[in-house]
């Protein structure tokens, strides 16, 4: 949810209220149409990107391809 700051001066309370019990995940404060602040649940902020994300863009090497290169990557870090 996006309120300019003309607006949101006059409803602080119900925006706070919106965000903590209202079911909206945060309400960013706009001027001029430009974010300039963000009203979240102190207890329970926005979450970021998810992670599984990138599910099925790429293969992750399997257990035996990994340690195929282990001693390569000690020799890299100088363990070995």
């Amino acid at each position: 949810m996006r309120v300019d700051i003309e607006e949101a001066e006059g409803k602080l309370s119900e925006l706070i209220g919106k965000v903590v019990f209202g079911g909206e995940n945060q309400v960013i404060i706009t001027k001029h149409g430009n974010p300039v602040a963000r009203i979240t649940d102190y207890y329970n902020p926005p979450r970021g990107v998810k992670v599984g994300i990138a599910k099925g863009m790429f293969t992750a090497p399997s257990l035996e391809e990994l340690d195929s290169v282990n001693d390569e990557i000690a020799e890299m870090f100088g363990v070995k």
